[in-house]
């Protein structure tokens, strides 16, 4: 009878949730939901020196945020908890001793200092560094009377001198490593934890994990991991090692480089629909030259033959794009209920928001999403229509070119006389407005009308008003500002900067 497919994440509570366990999840969760699997969630925290107190905490709240979600896990369950390292510890001890009877593994007694003084040695003639296998050949009386003083030991992998160990890759073919250049790897420390190695081969064992879908970077581990199984007499599982995220520098992906967490793009303002379709982007191509699509989309049209091993770059522009096109397809008023709390953030409305001044965000979100790449990008860029109290802006060092330029232009235009011809109209005419409010076409309108009546171009109407209503060379729409604040708001706005900087 053929196995029902299981597949795992195993990520340590070590910090903030990576993008990479979010990247391996996702193509974990797409593989066992194409083969009506299952795909589960285990946290490895055996590493005391690494854990993160709140971090496990993070694990689950940003693998629910992204809804990769896991059928067994520590806080949901399952029939084959617990899904804690740190809760299956007594097993570990067990097994090691089970294989060093098997004759698969072995106490080494080898102190720190002989270790310390090998591995000297190993570099001074050019050597890899590795164990020598110094305490292979102690005989069982040896072993007991060490054993009975009480000597620290730890439990080594009895690796093979000869052959080869083959990994057959599901996307790489065959990998083959000599054998007698693997050393033989600590299973059991001497404080009883058991290494990374032992804990992932007798935990997917026990799991019956049939698929290890994993980064390549554990390509160098696991032929260890398939000694292990052919040393406990097990199956191993199907290894598909999947290619690392890069930097745009081809590196690997590192918080030196790029925003590896997950808790940062949650709080920049990336959608999960955006950050699960570009991961989905990594090293995959969905075919049909198709890049936007939804999880559902994903999952129900997988292949993991697929995927490219060419290196993905995990791009922030294209994110950026991939997330926009996610914001101009989410429904206007879900989009606006999440970019409140951005708008919070920059001080735009209170803890508490009114029924006007979320119709006021819900425009606003309808206007600045077209070209935004986050929510808080929106929240940003709407200060223009919550800023009634300005000053303009001062050329500096840090502007470029372009920049300097745009401030210049946008200061002297309120000295220009079409400048000031234009803001003058301009503000008749607002008073003879019979309304508090604009559509976006009276606005437009009004402001056309103004230009048309002046005889001049865009650059010499529009930039003088900028100046009074804004006090920004760009950003948003002038007609779009008059849509959201309307009528009161503009001329106050008008009236003050006029007086600020005599303009009239």
């Amino acid at each position: 009878m053929e196995k029902r497919v299981r597949t795992r994440i195993a990520p340590s509570p070590t910090g903030d949730p990576h993008v990479g366990t979010a990247y391996i999840a996702l193509f974990n969760l797409a593989f066992a939901h194409i083969n009506n699997g299952d795909f589960i969630l285990r946290i490895e925290d055996t590493d005391q020196n690494r854990y993160t107190a709140g971090s496990e905490q993070m694990i689950f709240d940003a693998l629910k945020w992204l809804d990769l979600t896991y059928a067994e896990g520590p806080d949901v369950g399952g029939p084959y908890g617990p899904y804690r390292q740190s809760e299956r510890f007594e097993l570990y001890g067990d097994y090691a001793k089970q294989l060093v009877e098997k004759g698969g593994a072995y106490y080494c007694f080898c102190t720190q200092e002989r270790l310390e003084k090998l591995r000297e040695r190993q570099k001074a003639m050019g050597k890899a560094p590795g164990y020598d296998g110094h305490c292979r050949s102690l005989t069982p009386e040896e072993i007991q009377a060490k054993l009975a003083a009480g000597e620290p030991y730890v439990i080594r992998l009895k690796m093979p001198y000869e052959g080869e160990t083959i990994i057959k890759d599901r996307l790489r073919g065959d990998i083959v490593f000599e054998n007698n250049k693997i050393d033989d790897q600590v299973l059991l420390k001497a404080d009883g934890y058991p290494t990374y190695h032992l804990a992932n081969v007798v935990d997917d064992h026990l799991m019956e994990v049939t698929h290890v879908i994993r980064a390549e970077e554990w390509i160098a581990s696991t032929p260890k991991h398939i000694q292990l199984y052919k040393a406990f007499g097990w199956d191993a599982p199907e290894f598909i090692h999947m290619p690392l995220l890069r930097n745009a520098d081809r590196t690997k992906i590192s918080k030196r480089k790029n925003p590896v967490s997950l808790n940062w793009y949650r709080d920049e303002g990336y959608l999960k629909e955006g950050i699960v379709n570009f991961l989905g982007l990594m090293g995959y191509s969905f075919g049909e030259n198709k890049e936007i699509f939804t999880l559902e989309e994903f999952k129900d049209n997988f292949n993991i033959d697929k995927v490219s091993l060419g290196g993905p770059v995990f791009d922030l522009v294209k994110l950026g794009w991939v997330n926009n096109q996610h914001m101009r397809m989410k429904d206007l008023d879900e989009l606006s209920k999440l970019a409140v709390p951005f708008f919070q953030q920059q001080g735009h409305v209170g803890e508490n928001v009114s029924e006007k001044e979320y119709e006021a965000i819900v425009k606003i979100v309808g206007i600045l999403r077209e070209s935004a790449q986050t929510l808080k990008e929106i929240a940003v860029e709407a200060t223009a229509y919550y800023q009634d109290e300005f000053e303009l802006p001062e050329v500096n060092e840090e502007m470029n070119k372009k920049e300097r330029k745009s401030v210049e232009k946008l200061c002297s235009s309120i000295e220009d006389p079409v400048g000031k011809e234009s803001i003058k109209l301009f503000m008749n005419k607002l008073e003879k407005w019979e309304k508090d409010e604009f559509t976006v076409d009276e606005a437009k309108d009004l402001l056309h009308h103004t230009m048309d009546e002046i005889g001049e171009g865009p650059a010499k109407v529009f930039m003088p008003l900028r100046a009074v209503i804004t006090g920004q060379a760009r950003g948003a729409d002038l007609f779009n500002v008059l849509y959201i604040i309307g009528k009161e708001r503009t001329l106050k706005r008008m009236k003050t900067m006029i007086a600020k900087y005599n303009v009239l």
